[in-house]
């Protein structure tokens, strides 16, 4: 049984990574190349939401399932998974009312806040997915 969880793991951290990779990577920097801002933004606004609920659960989900084994990993994914429900319930908000009062300084100052905890999600995630494939 062990054996099934741990390959389902190995397969749901690479997945999620990639799909969070090709968001910030080829979605997010189109929206705005191909849309006019107000309707970017109003994708933007729709889209990060999902993204957030869509990685916290996939987090959650890993968290559980290592939880039979790697109990140590499955505490990690768990705090990953609570960085992406503050992310989408606090920081966003915070980040959309910046924009919305044309504070560019606090917006900047959130934002880049925002990706350097996002980056940092996808670094940790890596490192454990190379530990459990490595171990």
């Amino acid at each position: 049984m062990t054996e099934i969880l741990n390959n389902l793991v190995t397969f749901l951290i690479p997945f999620l990574m990639g799909s969070l990779i090709f968001f910030s990577a080829i979605v997010a920097p189109n929206t705005f190349i191909n849309l006019d801002e107000k309707n970017a933004r109003k994708f933007i606004r729709t889209l990060f939401p999902k993204i957030y609920t869509y990685a916290a659960i996939i987090s959650l989900l890993i968290a559980v399932l290592l939880l039979f084994d790697k109990v140590f990993y499955s505490f990690i994914f768990l705090i990953i998974s609570l960085g992406y429900f503050y992310s989408k319930f606090f920081l966003m908000k915070k980040i959309n009312d910046a924009s919305d009062s044309k504070d560019e300084r606090k917006f900047k100052i959130l934002h880049r806040f925002s990706v350097i905890i996002f980056v940092l999600q996808l670094l940790i995630m890596g490192f454990v997915y190379y530990l459990l494939i490595y171990q």
